[in-house]
């Protein structure tokens, strides 16, 4: 089983910001307590729903031996292998 640290997310690059690789600890706290949206499809294992709002959360990341406190919205969740997940979090503007 490939540990965390192992994992990678190369793809090709179309972000509009460059990225540095970190590999230190990640804090998410979630702030939004409620989404309301509209279901696209149900099934017994889940349900795809579409929402107006934001899913507000507060990200601490360890960097070079600091913490920093972002906060943004969550913009992607993805089962990545497993019992694994991605998270993509869209910081807010500084």
């Amino acid at each position: 089983m490939k540990r965390f640290d192992d994992m990678s997310t190369e793809t090709g690059e179309r972000r509009r910001q460059r990225r540095a690789t970190n590999r230190g600890n990640v804090k998410l706290q979630v702030e939004t307590q409620e989404l309301e949206g509209h279901a696209d499809n149900v099934s017994p294992t889940g349900v795809l729903f579409f929402s107006e709002g934001d899913l507000r959360v507060t990200v601490e990341i360890d960097e070079d031996g600091k913490t920093r406190k972002v906060t943004g919205r969550l913009v992607r969740a993805q089962r990545m292998r497993g019992d694994s997940f991605g998270w993509a979090v869209e910081f807010d503007p500084a």
